[in-house]
């Protein structure tokens, strides 16, 4: 062990400041503040294999756990020695979980994540790294139109800036939303 951060606060800095190849995550009593820390870890540390030493392995909590950037969840036993060995195994790629999909089909809302067909360009759009100013140009679209249509992304994805917006594009697979399943856009 290198170090320890606790759940309950942000840990970002200090992962990218160890950099160490594996973290595990000591799920805390509130699975959200456990996602979080994945979450951070996972921004700061692309490459790392992240474990959840979690108190339950309930398909919707190893989904939303996946979502966040796991690599790999154990059930939390006490046997120290037992998670050593699989830590090893995971780093070496002996070990591989792939978590159950909550559902074999998602509803219609599920796929477009309540984004309109023009958020969805621009969540697009941001994600190849254009610039506001690059998106208005493209779109034919002032940027005071790009940035009403990047607050309500925010707002309907649950996140804070384009850089979170792009990650959760990336990891859910929104990119490659067919822009037909999106009801039209009432807002040019």
């Amino acid at each position: 062990m290198i170090g320890y951060v606790s759940s309950l606060r942000p840990c970002a800095g200090e992962a990218a400041r160890l950099a160490p190849d594996v973290v595990i995550v000591d799920q805390s009593h509130d699975l959200d503040h456990s996602l979080a820390r994945v979450s951070e870890v996972r921004g700061a540390l692309p490459r790392a294999r992240i474990i959840l030493l979690a108190w339950n392995m309930e398909p919707d909590s190893l989904a939303r756990a996946a979502a966040a950037g796991l690599d790999a969840a154990i059930r939390r036993t006490g046997d120290s020695i037992r998670v050593g060995g699989l830590m090893k195994g995971i780093l070496a790629g002996d070990i591989y979980h792939a978590f159950a999909p909550l559902s074999a089909e998602r509803p219609e809302s599920a796929a477009t994540y309540g984004l309109t067909s023009r958020e969805i360009q621009i969540l697009r759009l941001v994600a190849a790294g254009a610039s506001n100013a690059a998106i208005a140009k493209e779109l034919w679209i002032t940027e005071q139109t790009v940035k009403f249509h990047l607050s309500n992304v925010y707002r309907k994805l649950g996140v804070a800036t384009r850089t979170q917006a792009s990650r959760y594009a990336h990891l859910h697979g929104m990119l490659d939303i067919d822009d037909s399943t999106a009801p039209p856009s009432v807002a040019a």
